[in-house]
């Protein structure tokens, strides 16, 4: 199948209303999107982020199933009643029972079957169950559980607070959530080790990054600026957007394919970011700010790089470690189930990101080839000839963590259909 045509225009504003385009299922992505990053929320980091999703997209996907034999509001109906009450699921006791019900309230009229009707009832009962199943499984996965870190010693490549971060790195217990579609182990994806600090690969990627990732950098291109601003939202947010892109409407009157096809994502997504995850907290690598500002000699020259004062354009450094790349683990899963839907890398999308950092303001990009866009994501946080590291994240960081993204979601993809309930 060859993914349409359709311009997206990003709706990423703070608080903004996703319009109903016709496909139920888009919807419902969009304003689990809204809820999460804005200020209803105050946002998620990575890895739960994509938890997130994948337990909305799970009750959307089991209730479409459900009622797949419906007529067509029936089921956008049954869908809706799963997604508002998978995300109330989520976050329970917080202050979004109001953006939630809204949004609900705003797609009923537009999906003409009265809840209240004898059909309408039963559409509801089902979304309810179907997002009752998922919270039951979901519920002992190991998101919430207490996981300690203790920092290693102060020494070349181990990692150390960031500035502007966090005090401790983020949500260790994210390498040990049971993966979605019964994926099994998530260590089995690990990525190998990252190059040695003492080596001369090292100091090079090191020194790219000091020179192109710089906030006031002389020689990194507006275009490689405006690159690092454009990718810098949500990974799941901008490949869910990309996803509705190059899909369009094509799937808007078939709710179970709609379904399936962004659980398979988001499941991918979930998956990618654990894996992700399992590979940071096993080799605990530092970021480049922390190597750049580090005092002494350390590199294999025997050179003085250290800068105390340098910043990086992306600010502040994410509160975890550098290897390997969570955005480019993310951009490798979503090109990898984009590539296998479409049965190839063409596609044309054309995608804007409201860029609120720096003031930089509304960036506009098409992409015709579904590959490129996940090498442009990795470069992102990465630029140069084999995407050496810009910024954030060196260059090994962010071409093992395409390999693990492409990895896990090849791997979810294949167990899906037989296991696609096992949240």
């Amino acid at each position: 199948m060859r993914l349409s045509i359709l311009t997206a225009v990003a709706a990423v504003a703070v608080g903004a209303d996703a319009a109903y385009s016709g496909d139920i299922v888009q919807y419902w992505v969009e304003q689990s999107a809204l809820l999460v990053n804005g200020t209803i929320i105050g946002g998620l980091q990575s890895p739960p982020s994509a938890w997130y999703q994948a337990v909305v997209q799970g009750a959307v996907y089991k209730a479409a199933v459900k009622s797949k034999r419906e007529s067509l509001a029936f089921q956008q109906l049954a869908v809706s009643h799963a997604a508002h009450n998978a995300i109330l699921w989520v976050f329970h006791g917080t202050r979004n029972y109001n953006a939630v019900n809204a949004a609900l309230r705003a797609v009923i009229p537009q999906i003409g079957l009265d809840p209240k009707s004898s059909d309408g009832k039963e559409a509801v009962k089902i979304g309810q169950e179907a997002a009752g199943k998922v919270a039951q499984a979901r519920a002992d996965d190991k998101i919430t559980n207490f996981v300690d870190y203790t920092f290693g010693p102060k020494t070349p490549g181990v990692y150390q607070q960031t500035p502007g971060g966090n005090p401790l790195p983020d949500v260790p217990q994210a390498r040990f959530v049971t993966p979605f579609a019964g994926l099994g182990d998530i260590a089995r994806f690990r990525a190998p080790p990252p190059p040695k600090t003492n080596t001369t690969e090292y100091e090079a990627a090191v020194r790219y990054v000091k020179q192109y990732g710089a906030l006031n950098s002389t020689v990194r291109s507006a275009y490689d600026t405006d690159t690092a601003y454009f990718w810098r939202e949500s990974s799941i947010t901008g490949w869910n957007r990309f996803a509705h892109s190059a899909i369009g409407l094509s799937l808007a009157t078939k709710v179970t394919e709609s379904a399936k096809f962004y659980a398979q994502l988001n499941y991918a997504l979930a998956n990618a970011g654990f894996a992700s995850w399992d590979v940071k907290y096993a080799y605990d690598g530092w970021r480049p700010v922390t190597a750049i500002q580090y005092p002494g000699v350390w590199v294999a020259s025997g050179a003085d790089i250290s800068d105390p004062a340098w910043v990086p354009l992306l600010r502040p450094t994410p509160s975890h470690q550098d290897y390997v790349s969570t955005h480019s683990t993310f951009g490798g899963a979503a090109a990898e189930v984009l590539r296998w839907y479409n049965k190839g890398d063409t596609v044309k999308a054309t995608l804007s990101s409201n860029v609120t950092l720096d003031g930089r303001g509304v960036i506009t990009r098409t992409y015709t080839n579904i590959t490129v866009a996940s090498l442009e994501n990795a470069a992102s946080r990465v630029f140069g000839v084999g995407f050496v590291c810009l910024q954030i994240h060196f260059s090994f960081a962010g071409s093992e963590g395409i390999a693990v993204g492409e990895a896990v979601a090849k791997a979810t993809l294949k167990k899906f259909d037989d296991h696609w309930d096992e949240f």
